[in-house]
């Protein structure tokens, strides 16, 4: 199949040509640009806030619950920057992830408060609805005006169930393999 690896040859030519031109726009552009500094500055709050805040005592489950929301908040970034219905114009890192100030630090946190201290569904529930509605409507458009997140073929509302179900999926996971639940 010599045309199934002219293209395998052709297509990796082209992403080594993408990533030599990400990386050089990140050293050219991005790197210590003011938006790179608040981005610098919300994943180490993020990460000091929650170093602080975690419950020692349920470090485990907590810090399961962030790994599945960082696996799934970094999927689902990857697909849509790379499906092009969204863009992040500035980074930490020039390649991979996409904004890993957000999906790294400042959602997991957000996330993780929320498991932490609403146990009970109910209420979990309810904290998520009115995070993702925050984030739907507030965060997202702030991070567009600022300039760090470009929307495409994307609304902001798209993700609101979005938002809620990673946060509902990854609970009941969580109690699953851990064995406690909560009404």
């Amino acid at each position: 199949m010599p045309g199934v690896a002219l293209f395998a040859q052709s297509a990796v030519k082209v992403q080594e040509q993408l990533a030599e031109v990400r990386i050089d726009d990140w050293f050219d552009r991005i790197l210590f640009h003011g938006k790179w500094w608040l981005l610098l500055a919300m994943f180490l709050f993020s990460v000091f806030v929650w170093c602080k805040t975690v419950d020692k005592s349920r470090l485990r489950e907590i810090t399961l619950y962030v790994s599945f929301i960082i696996i799934w908040t970094l999927v689902l970034d990857e697909i849509g920057e790379e499906l092009t219905l969204w863009d992040y114009p500035y980074d930490l890192i020039p390649l991979f992830p996409p904004l890993s100030a957000i999906d790294v630090a400042c959602l997991p946190l957000i996330y993780s408060l929320i498991y932490q201290y609403f146990k009970r569904w109910k209420s979990f529930f309810a904290a998520t609805v009115l995070m993702s509605v925050i984030f739907c409507f507030i965060m997202e458009p702030l991070f567009v005006w600022i300039g760090i997140y470009q929307m495409f073929e994307w609304r902001s509302y798209y993700g609101l169930p979005i938002y809620i179900l990673i946060a509902v999926a990854n609970k009941f996971a969580v109690e699953k393999i851990c064995g406690n639940s909560s009404k």
